[in-house]
């Protein structure tokens, strides 16, 4: 009777397809837009020395007080 009342349940889900296909894109590195946009951001910031980076952060600021309207 004990037989009869049991039944199979289904499998739990596993994280074990997910984690293998995220795994393998991580493996792939950042992808082409990530890494652009990235340079895009950071780029205007890129300078030889300090004086350099400092002209150009206040350009960069300049810019955005204007665009804010402060």
């Amino acid at each position: 009777m004990l037989d009869m009342m049991a039944r199979l349940l289904p499998a739990a889900p596993s994280n074990g397809v997910y984690s293998d296909m995220e795994d393998e894109d991580n493996d792939l590195g950042p992808e082409r837009d990530e890494t652009d946009r990235f340079f895009q951001l950071v780029g205007p910031l890129m300078a030889d020395d300090m004086e350099e980076l400092s002209r150009k952060l206040a350009e960069i600021n300049r810019r955005s007080s204007e665009g804010s309207g402060r």
